[in-house]
């Protein structure tokens, strides 16, 4: 799918997006604030950053604020746009954007977060729907633990896993959604030193 350019009035930016929200901005921005990008990666960004224009790799972000996901990627993706001028975050409510995110849907689902990295031609490079892999199989490894209580205490128990992955993301997830990033954009622009 091709980038929109209707879309850059339809966008906010990180900021203005939390101007908007009303759930875990003070979250949001204590995980924009703490997110840092390793040694190997900048070097690559910063290289990437050296071959395109800037703003010329945009990234659309679906996301809302109520989505504990949402809360933990979407910062670390807000700071590397932060940081690396070749990229242009456009970010988007889910709710107030369905024409856009039917666009983007996992499995005929409305899964956010999502960020679909586009080139400088607005091509589509690729897709980071929801969470990093390490996220998504610690997830799965709790859920099926809990899978023969009873539903009240699954509930309960789930408030535990959230917070166990939130201390994750703080100790090595963020990271890995930095590599899915990279990885995104090495299939387009290649390692810096192929």
């Amino acid at each position: 799918m091709s980038f929109d350019a209707s879309w850059l009035q339809r966008a906010s930016s990180f900021e203005k997006y939390l101007e908007k929200a009303d759930m875990n901005v003070p979250t949001m921005r204590q995980n924009f604030a703490e997110v840092t990008v390793k040694d190997e990666d900048d070097t690559y960004f910063s290289w990437l950053c050296s071959q395109v224009p800037p703003g010329s790799i945009k990234i659309l972000a679906i996301s809302e604020s109520w989505c504990g996901d949402c809360v933990e990627n979407l910062p670390v993706v807000a700071k590397l746009a932060s940081l690396y001028p070749c990229f242009h975050l456009l970010v988007f409510s889910r709710d107030d954007n369905l024409d856009i995110m039917d666009k983007y849907m996992t499995d005929g689902r409305r899964t956010i977060p999502v960020f679909v990295l586009f080139d400088e031609s607005g091509q589509e490079i690729g897709r980071f729907i929801e969470r990093p892999k390490p996220a998504t199989e610690f997830l799965e490894q709790e859920r099926a633990k809990l899978s023969q209580l009873p539903e009240e205490e699954r509930k309960k128990a789930s408030y535990g896993i959230r917070t166990k992955l939130r201390r994750l993301y703080r100790s090595g997830f963020r990271d890995e959604t930095i590599k899915e990033i990279r990885r995104i954009l090495e299939t387009r622009y290649g390692p810096k030193d192929p």
